[in-house]
């Protein structure tokens, strides 16, 4: 969908239950604490950012995680 419209995929904003699904069959180490974490996986040079809701699973661009930075410590 960002494709269609011109824009260009950044990252991955992920849930915490999405991501402990995501971190036990990808076996990235999970962390419990601080409010987003970012991790760069081989998962098409997208960043994994952990947010703070329980599901959530959205692709975002680099200006949509500028924004999202603003608001929240990524740690």
């Amino acid at each position: 969908m960002l494709q269609e419209q011109g824009k260009i995929a950044s990252a991955v904003l992920v849930g915490h239950e999405d991501w402990l699904d995501f971190s036990t069959q990808s076996e990235v180490s999970y962390t419990p604490f601080g409010s987003a974490r970012r991790y760069q996986p081989a998962l098409g040079g997208l960043q994994l950012i952990r947010v703070d809701q329980m599901h959530y699973l959205k692709v975002v661009t680099q200006a949509e995680v500028n924004e999202y930075a603003q608001q929240v410590q990524f740690i």
